[in-house]
């Protein structure tokens, strides 16, 4: 049987459709580094330029979130691979809130299999977790029914 020709003549809607992603994450050659702190300072500094706002506006918005005084200079610091500092914990969550963005977040997590998503799909992965548990207790099940018989 022949296939029907192709149409060329209607323009596919879908052609450049892509989904946005559902975990933030920096590609494999933006944060390429031998150490993972030169990592995280690359993350930073990626986070840094992505952003569109000065070193000191992200620094007087850091400062306000996390309740201590960050500078420039501190951001520079951190941003730098000559010389890895390390972030806290506390100055990389503010880093997040002030960008909006948890890829360096996601970067310092994904060397522990762990990511960050969005609390609007918290109910989605406790959904998921539910059903899996409801699988495995499923097939425990079975294999009980499936011994008991096999000892009758």
């Amino acid at each position: 049987m022949r296939r029907a020709p192709r149409d060329t003549d209607t323009f596919d809607l879908f052609r450049d459709v892509a989904p946005t992603p559902v975990v933030p994450r920096f590609g494999a050659d933006e944060v390429r580094a031998w150490t993972p702190a030169r990592r995280m300072s690359r993350a930073i500094a990626r986070t840094l330029e992505d952003d569109g706002r000065s070193r000191d506006e992200i620094a007087a918005a850091l400062s306000e979130v996390v309740g201590e005084r960050v500078t420039r200079v501190m951001l520079d610091a951190l941003a730098s691979q000559e010389k890895p500092h390390a972030i806290s914990a506390l100055r990389l969550a503010g880093l997040v809130m002030v960008t909006g963005d948890a890829r360096a977040l996601n970067a310092l997590l994904s060397e522990a299999g762990l990511i960050v998503v969005e609390a609007k799909y918290e109910a989605l992965l406790k959904r998921e977790r539910a059903r899996e548990l409801r699988e495995r207790a499923e097939r425990a099940e079975q294999a009980a029914d499936a011994e008991w018989r096999a000892r009758r």
